[in-house]
């Protein structure tokens, strides 16, 4: 596992390892897992690209991981795509919903959360289709992440005849988004699809609300909800759209056993993420009832048909993706708030 475990998306790579090491050291202390221990090995990327690089050829060369786990962010798992092409190895469950991973299918690339285009969709249905919203602008990062998540706005908004869409961006890692933000002032737009992390969505929505701009403004999961909230001094039309149910008070049986699993720690989705992508992980692994190699993972992989605690997932030879949902929330002072009526 190659991560952000440092830097200004720490939050997601510190909380997706922590969700899914509370899984494996579950599994480990099982009959099975006894047997056949699971070892999570993580090394920091700042989310830079290139040392995701260097850390998977690390992975790869030196530890002679089995697979590749929980990866965080687009442009990360974009730079090492021609390893992955080069070496017979299993990547799963990144934390992106970048269509590259996703069309077309890779045998060796399998996806637990929906995509980016699901999470845009859901989005553009709500404030164009239901609000009535046409004015519209896209905040991206100026990066795969920004590219990959863009064309996802802008198929569904163009579908729906909106052609005319302002687009500004922001550099990866840094918080330097003034002229992005005096050029959405300038347009203040209806509403602002929002691509990129919780600090310098922040800035933009502290700094925008400031001025009296009171655009609807939504962004993608990858944000990190909480984190953001935390960085918030306006909450007035602010949404997110999230992959996973709530963390707190979602009744699903694998929710609750994550619940338990995090024994008094801090709940988020990003570290639910992380448990059930490991819980599956684990449950192809256990289905496999020889040797486990790269052949027989996605064989059985392939074969999936669960339901993980009251959620179905399922792939195949023509489909490598685990769940297809996302969740519109407003967040508030108090937290997140499900938005009824969103598909």
């Amino acid at each position: 596992m190659s991560t952000a475990l440092t830097g200004p998306t720490k939050n997601l790579g510190q909380q997706v390892r922590q969700g899914a090491q509370a899984y494996f050291n579950q599994y480990n202390q099982s009959e099975k897992g006894q047997k056949n221990p699971i070892s999570l090995i993580s090394y920091d990327d700042g989310y830079e690209p290139r040392n995701t690089v260097i850390n998977t050829i690390k992975l790869i060369e030196d530890d002679k991981v089995f697979a590749l786990f929980g990866y965080v962010g687009t442009p990360t798992s974009k730079a090492i795509m021609p390893l992955l092409e080069d070496h017979r190895i299993i990547y799963f469950s990144p934390y992106t919903g970048a269509d590259f991973l996703r069309s077309p299918i890779k045998k060796n690339i399998f996806n637990i959360r929906a995509s980016y285009y699901t999470e845009a969709e859901t989005q553009v249905e709500y404030f164009i289709d239901q609000l009535n919203l046409s004015k519209a602008a896209l905040f991206i990062q100026a990066d795969a992440f920004g590219l990959a998540a863009s064309k996802g706005f802008k198929n569904a908004l163009s579908a729906r005849g909106i052609t005319a869409i302002e687009q500004v961006r922001y550099k990866r890692n840094t918080s330097e988004i003034e002229i992005a933000t005096e050029r959405l002032k300038q347009l203040n737009p209806e509403v602002i699809f929002c691509v990129g992390t919780y600090e310098p969505i922040a800035k933009l929505i502290n700094e925008l609300r400031s001025a009296n701009i009171n655009s609807h403004i939504v962004m993608l999961s990858f944000v990190g909800a909480q984190s953001l909230i935390k960085r918030l001094k306006y909450f007035s039309n602010v949404y997110v759209t999230l992959v996973m149910q709530d963390p707190h008070a979602s009744p699903l049986p694998i929710i609750k056993d994550y619940r338990k699993a995090m024994a008094g720690e801090p709940l988020s989705h990003e570290s639910l993420e992380g448990y059930i992508d490991a819980a599956v992980f684990v449950a192809i692994i256990n289905s496999i009832k020889g040797e486990i190699t790269y052949d027989s993972f996605i064989k059985h992989a392939e074969q999936l048909r669960m339901n993980l605690g009251g959620l179905p997932i399922y792939f195949s030879e023509y489909d490598h993706q685990g769940l297809n949902k996302a969740y519109l929330n407003q967040i508030t002072a108090k937290g997140l708030l499900p938005v009824t009526g969103s598909r």
